[in-house]
């Protein structure tokens, strides 16, 4: 018995140090979880998507990890938690190319006022973004709660705007009424990841996003 015993703890002890387990969107791991940091909780993957320029053109690959887990984009975007959006490079971009197609996204999904109000804060994150970023970099846009939108592009800390209402425009690029595409918002909602898994055949210069 005392064997019996000894044998399930060493077995529970291999299950427990083993790492946490990866979604796969186009043969890419993403970890279901990212453990605790510092003032940083366990975070959970919410979903990830692959997104795509004109279709064919594949740019990133995008995951939301959040506190709680949810399927409600109105959860998700009004949540007061720690929340972070992940963007894995699948191609070389410039920051501003992105912090544009965030600009125009943005206006899609927030109201003229929100977005006049949100104007110095949008101001500082395209300055933020003035970086270039090579395939297989990974950018960061997380929303820690009393602080505000951190932002950190392949390994460089760009700072913290104080405004969690421009993380919460930001997001909604992603699950907003207008997002970049239904699909891609259906897999960072973890509903569905199948159609973003197909390879692209198709080339452009590498600076077009």
């Amino acid at each position: 018995m005392k064997h019996s015993i000894a044998a399930l703890m060493a077995i529970c002890l291999i299950y427990w140090s083993q790492p946490s387990p990866a979604a796969v969107v186009d043969g890419m791991e993403i970890p279901e979880q990212l453990p605790a940091d510092g003032a940083r909780p366990t975070l959970y993957l919410n979903g990830a998507a692959k997104r795509k320029f004109l279709l064919f053109v594949d740019v990133y690959v995008g995951s939301l990890y959040v506190e709680t887990v949810s399927d409600n984009p109105s959860q998700l975007l009004n949540d007061n938690g720690y929340r972070r959006m992940e963007f894995q490079m699948l191609r070389n971009v410039r920051g501003r190319k992105i912090a544009d197609a965030f600009y125009d996204g943005m206006q899609l999904n927030v109201t003229p006022n929100e977005a006049l109000s949100m104007e110095p804060a949008i101001e500082q994150m395209v300055e933020m973004f003035d970086q270039r970023l090579s395939k297989g970099d990974i950018a960061v846009v997380e929303y820690i709660p009393g602080k505000g939108t951190h932002v950190v592009l392949a390994g460089n800390d760009r700072g913290t705007i104080p405004s969690k209402e421009l993380f919460d425009a930001i997001l909604s690029i992603w699950i907003g009424e207008f997002p970049v595409s239904q699909d891609f918002k259906s897999g960072i909602l973890g509903i569905e990841t199948a159609s973003l898994e197909q390879p692209s055949h198709h080339r452009r210069d590498e600076d077009e996003f």
